[in-house]
Parts: structure tokens; C-alpha cells; sequence
């Protein structure tokens, strides 16, 4: 009599062999490609850094951006406790994907660098024991910021809805938090004492519009304090409002003889000699800074943009119109978000 034994089927010594050699070359394919990505993160963060410094060393941006910025931080030093630093719209910032966008994180970056110095002068004037209570009382995204970018009270962050793996670990060795949450431009300064600075280059006018609401709703925790909204804690560097582009708004054009423009002129205009511009004025002392990048990457990135805040000169007037200004609601969604 006949029995049946099930046995499974082994793969012959061929196919094993076969199998082997197949994972082993699937493994060294990843571990290449692993390999690669860490060289392609380091070599854009130092050139990242490298153009930051270089930017830094152009006229255009010492005189249109990072003075009125320093001008900014400085008025309010002996009361700031902390500074966000936000950046919305820049996009893939490789060289490859995008050279704006790419001038456009390394100036992010010299944003950053003139809030440290700032608020590192601050510090040293401080208490030790006042410096130690300014980071504990920081919210809990920004402290684990507070070691890597060196600079107690400053808190720098990026959002980008299309920002992918290799744009998080840069920011993350770069010293910003990559947010996760699409706020849509609605950024506030978190307390009396904070200031906001957002840096919106030629992103959709929806989002400027929603900063600028954002800080002119009524404030509940401050209103016994006697502020209305919290727009004479930011400062923008963004669209210009004076562009055509957002006339057909009647918010945004309302709101334009209440703010002061500094304008980024980096453009050469014709028939105007204070608008030509000195990008080419570039120190010969710093090292290839801006190799591979030509006069026209620059115009592009910065173009049509300006340092943006309240005219405190015309406080009374603002809070005389406030009431007839029609604050339009948030926008979420739709076709100005693109």
C-alpha cells in the first residue's frame, strides 16, 4: 500500500546561488543610493551656506533687507523675548530644480544670521538667570531650535507643500524646522514681547493676504493691554503690495498708505539711476561664493520684492480707519493658493 509524504519543494542549488547574487546587488544598490543621498544633503548645505555668506556681501541686500531688518530688532531689544522667522514659497531649493529658490533658501539663511547677531548682543547684556527663563518659556517646537541655532529667542522654520525628504534634512542640518501643518500664511507673533519676521518670496497673494489679516483681527489675551491686532510686531519681506498685481484687491490696496516699503531695488530701470542696482558689486574676498550664479538668477529670485512693516508715523490715522477696513476671510483653498 501506497503512502503520500508531503514534502515542500526545495529550489535547486542554481537558483539559490541566482536568489543570492540578486540581493546582494540589491543591497549594494541601496546602500549606494544611501551614499549618495548624504553627499548630495552635505554638499547643498555648504553651498547653502557658502552663497548665504556671499549674499551677504552684496549691496543690494546689506542696504534693502538686512538693515531694515536689523533697524526692526533693534527698536524693540530691550523688551523682545523671542523672534520667529518664518519662510513660505520658496520651493525646491537645489540649484538644479531651481536657482531661485535655491538664492532664495541661502537668503533665508542670511535672514537668519542677522537675527543671531542681534539677539545675541541682547544676551550679553542679560542675566544669566533671565537668558535661562527666556528658553524655558519657549514652546516646545522651538526649543529643540534653540541649541542648533544658537541664538536664545530665535526660532526659524520653512513650510512648502511640495518640500521633499532631501529639503528636510537640510533644514534640519541647517538649524530650521521643517513645519509640518499648512497654516496658509496665518502666522501670528506668540506674545506681546515676540515679533514675527516672514519672508514670502513671489508666493501667491492669498498667503500675504492671509498674514496681514491674521495680525489685524482683534486679540483677546491683548486686548486689555490696549493693541488692536499685532501688525506692528511683523515685518514682511515679500510681494511688494504697491505691484500691480494685487490693485483689484480693495483690502490690500486700503492697507498700503499705513505701511512703510522698503524697497529691494535690484532691478535696473530705465531712465532711473536710483534704481540701478549692485549686484555685480560682489566682494572679490569672498571664495567662489556665487560661482554659477549670473546677474539674471539674482534679479529673478529678488525681483518685484520689498521689506514691508506698520508706519508707526501714521499710527493715529491707522486706528481711525481700522474699523472701515473690511477684513476679508481666511482663504484655505482655490485657485489664489496656487
Amino acid at each position: 500500500m501506497w503512502s503520500v509524504v508531503g514534502a515542500k519543494q526545495k529550489p535547486s542549488r542554481r537558483r539559490r546561488e541566482k536568489s543570492a547574487a540578486k540581493r546582494k546587488q540589491t543591497d549594494a544598490i541601496f546602500t549606494l543610493a544611501t551614499t549618495v543621498s548624504s553627499r548630495m544633503i552635505s554638499a547643498l548645505v555648504r553651498d547653502l551656506r557658502r552663497t548665504s555668506e556671499a549674499l551677504r556681501g552684496l549691496t543690494f541686500v546689506c542696504r534693502d533687507i538686512l538693515s531694515p531688518v536689523r533697524r526692526f530688532l533693534e527698536t524693540r531689544v530691550d523688551v523682545l523675548t523671542r523672534v520667529h522667522l518664518i519662510a513660505l514659497g520658496i520651493g525646491p531649493f537645489s540649484r538644479q530644480e531651481s536657482r531661485s529658490g535655491f538664492l532664495q533658501m541661502a537668503f533665508l539663511l542670511a535672514l537668519k544670521k542677522e537675527c543671531e547677531n542681534v539677539i545675541k548682543k541682547q544676551s550679553k547684556s542679560l542675566a544669566p538667570a533671565a537668558v535661562r527663563a527666556q528658553v524655558d518659556t519657549f514652546p516646545g517646537a522651538g526649543a529643540t531650535c534653540l541649541s542648533c541655532g544658537g541664538s536664545p529667542g530665535l526660532f526659524t522654520s520653512f513650510f512648502d507643500p511640495v518640500a521633499g525628504e532631501l529639503y528636510a534634512c537640510c533644514c534640519e542640518k541647517l538649524g530650521v524646522i521643517m513645519e509640518k501643518e499648512n497654516r496658509y500664511g496665518a502666522y501670528t507673533p506668540n506674545d506681546l514681547n515676540a515679533l514675527l519676521i516672514a519672508y514670502l518670496p513671489h508666493c501667491p497673494w492669498a498667503l500675504l493676504r492671509n498674514l496681514f489679516v491674521s495680525n489685524l483681527l482683534p486679540c483677546r489675551e491683548f486686548a486689555g493691554a490696549g493693541h488692536v491686532g499685532q501688525l506692528g510686531s511683523v515685518l514682511v519681506v515679500g510681494n511688494d503690495l504697491r505691484g500691480m498685481a494685487c490693485r483689484e484687491n480693495d483690502f490690500m490696496e486700503a492697507l498700503i498708505p499705513f505701511l512703510r516699503f522698503d524697497t529691494v531695488r535690484v532691478e535696473q530701470k530705465k531712465g532711473n539711476p536710483r534704481g540701478v542696482d549692485r549686484v555685480e558689486d560682489v566682494d572679490n574676498s569672498i571664495p567662489s561664493g556665487l560661482r554659477g550664479i549670473s546677474r539674471n538668477d539674482i534679479v529673478c529670485a529678488f525681483s518685484d520684492t520689498a521689506v514691508m512693516q506698520k508706519n508707526t508715523e501714521r499710527e493715529a490715522e491707522f486706528l481711525e480707519a481700522l474699523p472701515r477696513l473690511r477684513l476679508p476671510p481666511l482663504v484655505r483653498d482655490g485657485p489664489d493658493l496656487l
